[in-house]
């Protein structure tokens, strides 16, 4: 996987692969690919350009180990791979798969033998657990679902199952949506320049932003200290008002204020959400 170009300080992040959940029948086992996920899920928050993801695939961490190996024989050069230089994640990704159903349903047609209206059908429900690594802590909690219904189609039999392309097409939904929530929490939309009630925010196009999206806007408190152990206490976050999109660059947006609370005022640095 090539890396884009990327801060040095760039949060590292590891995917694992997907847990399944109870809920997921045996026969749906089948068609659930937990590979394909993985990797959609990487190429997501790949393409966000933010992070820095540490593979955990297993085919590629076995060619890894492979390469560490021939590099520890006779044959390699000084300048091969070396043991133990394989970073390690800040952030934990922990999926699940809670739900998954991919199948094809048939329904005879009147007044024709052998002959079925046949429909195609598939839901993928994920909940992602984001870790923190240095503190064990659970920083978010995600969920992202997605679905899909053919067209109804003229058969001549029962039997067989929907094209894997669709699970593939839902596995990039997933992952799309959960690249975004983990963009979200972790880089927050902030105002970056105020004109009158018009403010321009650090995300854009490229981040998925829309015209007409509507967004919520929060002033960040100062962050709290414990005085005894000096650990964090966090920050909080004080709503004070509502936002609309109203044009999009690639990589900025501006908004327009259609809601302030009374006695607030909007500051550089104020993040926004959506709601």
């Amino acid at each position: 996987m090539l890396q884009p170009r990327l801060q040095q300080n760039s949060p590292r992040v590891a995917i694992k692969y997907s847990e399944v959940g109870e809920k997921v029948s045996k026969y749906a086992r089948r068609y659930l690919n937990t590979q394909t996920l993985l990797s959609e899920m990487e190429f997501s928050i790949n393409k966000t350009r933010k992070f820095k993801i540490l593979t955990r695939d297993k085919a590629k961490m076995a060619a890894i180990r492979e390469e560490q190996q021939f590099a520890a024989s006779d044959l390699a050069k000084g300048n091969a791979a070396s043991t133990g230089g394989l970073e390690n994640a800040n952030l934990l990704i922990l999926p699940t798969v809670q739900d998954f159903k991919f199948y094809r349903s048939h329904k005879s047609v009147p007044n024709m033998d052998d002959k079925y209206f046949r429909t195609d059908s598939g839901l993928l429900e994920v909940q992602a657990q984001i870790i923190d690594t240095s503190t064990g802590q659970m920083k978010a909690n995600f969920y992202m679902k997605a679905r899909f219904s053919t067209k109804r189609k003229m058969v001549n039999k029962k039997g067989g199952a929907p094209n894997s392309i669709y699970f593939s097409k839902m596995a990039k939904q997933v992952a799309a949506q959960m690249a975004d929530q983990l963009v979200a929490t972790v880089f927050p939309m902030k105002v970056i320049k105020i004109k009158g009630n018009k403010l321009t925010i650090n995300r854009g196009g490229d981040g998925g932003l829309k015209k007409g999206t509507t967004l919520a806007l929060f002033h960040v408190d100062e962050e709290l200290f414990d005085p005894d152990t000096g650990v964090s206490l966090g920050k909080d976050e004080t709503y004070i008002g509502k936002v609309k999109v109203t044009r999009v660059k690639p990589k900025y947006s501006v908004v327009k204020i259609i809601k302030l609370e009374e006695d607030e005022e909007i500051a550089v640095g104020d993040i926004l959400r959506k709601p």
